[in-house]
């Protein structure tokens, strides 16, 4: 028989699974009698938190818990070589647990940190999660956890992210700002649920706003992967109204539209103006000059591992939320603008 998880009781009980979270913690948000169905449901289906056992923790594990949605060929890669120095470094050990895009396997993950006695959590949320409740009972027995990437802004947490409104718009603003005045421009985006893709569709519009660009029907794409990217960019292309220059979101959508490009004998350097946001790598593999804000995974995994160490230490920090610096590379100058 499968765990039960907070969600099962949340459907038999047919409320929301943050209320089931507060009633197995006595919270006084929660009247007396969801409080007495949750407990009875969670007794009959034999329910067990895990968090039971963090108030009977001695001692230090000497262990981090990164949990991270996926482990891609881009970005995620250097973010954990980034926090594993780090750890390494503050003589700490670190707990690696993929919940694969699933919130199930996410709150199963959390579950584990509170089992290992884990000093401290870094956290990147599933494209599934819209609140972070199932975090509340470490969060509340004082263990620190920094969310980092994909994040949501509205949460009192400590979070560090990039900055991915003003990222979007410098990239665009520079693209449109080369040569003459563009007047096709295609933005193809990432999954449209995510808050990082919502940062970053506010920033290409906010380009296309200062120059006078209106925002019309197909001008912005999403692409769920990298085969998404180069299914779209090919109709796109093929369709008699191919963009004049092109701002891609990630390296995972990039590599998707470099594969079109390559397929379809396109020059870059003759035929469209592109820029990207990217880790770094992937832009310089090509024989075309691309331009594009750094988005360092290794960056992003080494801020966030200090602003969690300084909570750990019990440093007080000004702020909730911290953003990483994003450069514009310019490979016509081979340095950041």
């Amino acid at each position: 028989m499968n765990r039960v998880t907070i969600k099962d009781l949340a459907r038999y009980l047919n409320i929301n699974p943050s209320t089931v979270s507060r009633a197995l913690r006595d919270h006084p948000d929660v009247s007396a009698r969801v409080k007495e169905s949750v407990h009875q449901l969670a007794d009959k289906l034999g329910y067990k938190p895990n968090f039971a056992a963090i108030n009977l923790r001695k001692g230090k594990s000497g262990t981090i818990g990164l949990i991270i949605p996926e482990i891609a060929t881009y970005f995620f890669p250097n973010v954990i070589k980034a926090i594993e120095e780090v750890t390494h470094d503050r003589g700490y050990n670190l707990l690696i647990l993929h919940s694969n895009d699933s919130l199930d396997r996410e709150i199963q993950n959390v579950e584990i940190c509170a089992r290992m006695g884990v000093e401290g959590i870094l956290v990147s949320l599933t494209r599934e999660s819209s609140d972070i409740e199932h975090f509340q009972e470490l969060m509340y027995t004082g263990t620190p956890i920094v969310f980092f990437d994909k994040i949501i802004h509205d949460t009192v947490a400590y979070k560090i992210t990039i900055p991915g409104e003003q990222a979007a718009y410098e990239a665009v603003d520079f693209l449109l700002s080369k040569g003459k005045k563009q007047k096709r421009i295609l933005g193809i985006l990432g999954d449209e649920r995510l808050s990082i893709t919502q940062d970053r569709l506010s920033g290409f519009v906010r380009a296309l706003d200062k120059h006078q660009i209106k925002l019309t029907p197909g001008l912005v794409q999403y692409a769920h992967n990298s085969h998404e990217a180069q299914e779209i960019f090919e109709t796109i292309w093929e369709s008699g109204k191919p963009p004049e220059c092109l701002f891609i979101m990630s390296d995972e959508i990039l590599e998707g539209v470099m594969k079109a490009v390559y397929k379809l004998k396109i020059n870059l350097s003759l035929e469209m103006k592109i820029i990207t946001m990217s880790d770094g790598f992937l832009p310089n593999l090509y024989n075309f000059d691309i331009p594009y804000i750094s988005t360092s995974g290794y960056e992003l995994g080494k801020e966030a591992s200090a602003l969690l160490f300084k909570l750990i230490d019990g440093q007080k920090l000004e702020g909730k939320t911290f953003y990483i610096e994003t450069p514009l590379v310019d490979p016509n100058y081979l340095a950041p603008l």
